[in-house]
């Protein structure tokens, strides 16, 4: 049967609709994407369309992931928020005189700081954009409150001037350690110089 035959030569000869050529991206290739963008530009300078054309799909395929910018900055700091509280848990844990305690905690938030200051910078910012699912802020007040609390129990041993207001005085440690991405240019290394210098000033 010719006819038949021609019908199915046909049929297996037509092309197949072109596939879209845009990649598949998952939700780590979007942090990455973001985290990347907002070092090289900043936050403010980076937008949502910024961050899909660096992966090469639509904003709506970017939504798909994330709610919105804010959300998106908070998922891509979460490596930076988890280890701030890994060394909150660790100060809590620890043993021996609040100094060294405290000298410990100063330390760890500047290798992080210095280690990623774009990431740490854009966490410890107080004028970044935030949303009711931030926990952030939260966080930072607990760091606050900790160096504060630090502060006061070292006094009390006699291992720092106890005519500072520990409040003041935590403000200033933690705004020199991490507000300008630590106190280390370069590679980490393992030094507690930087922390001593500057609890030299309160002893």
């Amino acid at each position: 049967m010719p006819g038949a035959v021609a019908a199915v030569t046909t049929s297996t000869t037509t092309p197949r609709p072109a596939s879209s050529s845009r990649p598949r991206r998952g939700r780590e290739d979007v942090l990455a994407a973001a985290t990347a963008l907002f070092r090289e530009r900043g936050y403010d300078a980076t937008s949502m369309s910024d961050i899909a054309a660096r992966l090469g799909v639509t904003k709506a395929a970017l939504y798909r992931h994330v709610k919105s910018k804010p959300a998106l900055l908070r998922a891509a700091l979460g490596p930076v928020r988890a280890a701030v509280l890994a060394l909150l848990e660790e100060s809590a844990a620890g043993e021996g005189r609040y100094v060294e305690r405290l000298a410990g905690l100063l330390c760890g938030l500047s290798d992080g700081a210095s280690a990623d200051p774009a990431g740490h910078g854009l966490f410890w910012s107080a004028d970044r954009p935030t949303d009711e699912d931030d926990r952030d802020p939260v966080c930072r007040e607990s760091v606050f409150r900790r160096v504060a609390e630090l502060l006061e129990r070292a006094a009390a041993e006699g291992d720092v001037r106890d005519d500072l207001e520990p409040r003041l005085a935590a403000r200033l440690l933690l705004g020199a350690v991490v507000g300008r991405g630590g106190l280390q240019d370069g590679p980490v290394t393992p030094s507690r110089e930087p922390v001593d210098l500057l609890l030299d000033g309160l002893t």
